[in-house]
């Protein structure tokens, strides 16, 4: 599991100051809890709020592909990236689900995108959704199946507000486990 973000970057960010790292975390760790209950073996690569950042290399490039090497060091059997979403026109009426599975596997990705996404949709109910190809680096540089999910966005304050409880990163949670 990859909660997006952390440390330096922070990610979205709501109107009242929830920052996606944050949620991005809750949701993940919720989601490691609820596979390690039924036995799964799961590698996080965080759990906490930190960065990859070494000290000769400061940029995003470099924590996106330090979570990948260390992702794939494990030799996972799908790789699960955790992220919420920030309208880039900064409008705050825009919401919805979007899934990203490997640009390149129209298989295994893309199925394990279409079941989580069809099961976010149906229990987050956020309404409008898609599932879409995704060429993000923590996607391409995967050596396992992979997907990275938008569950809703941050930026719409009904939403910002709402991922504040832990019961509903917990729904979140429990969505991404029944994909």
């Amino acid at each position: 599991l990859d909660p997006g973000h952390g440390g330096s970057f922070r990610g979205s960010i709501g109107v009242n100051g929830l920052t996606e790292a944050a949620v991005n975390l809750g949701v993940a760790l919720k989601l490691r809890d609820l596979l390690t209950a039924r036995g799964a073996l799961v590698y996080m690569t965080r759990d906490s709020d930190r960065d990859f950042l070494a000290l000769t290399d400061s940029t995003l490039r470099f924590d996106l592909n330090e979570r990948s090497r260390l992702a794939n060091a494990f030799a996972p059997e799908l790789f699960v990236s955790i992220h919420h979403n920030a309208d880039a026109g900064g409008a705050h009426d825009v919401n919805e689900t979007q899934t990203y599975y490997k640009l390149s596997d129209e298989g295994p990705s893309f199925e394990l995108g279409a079941d989580v996404h069809r099961a976010l949709a149906r229990n987050v109910r956020i309404g409008a959704g898609r599932l879409l190809p995704g060429n993000f680096a923590v996607l391409r540089n995967s050596v396992a199946p992979a997907i990275l999910t938008e569950s809703s966005y941050l930026t719409y304050p009904p939403t910002e507000s709402l991922l504040t409880r832990a019961d509903k990163q917990q729904l979140e949670a429990e969505a991404v486990y029944l994909g």
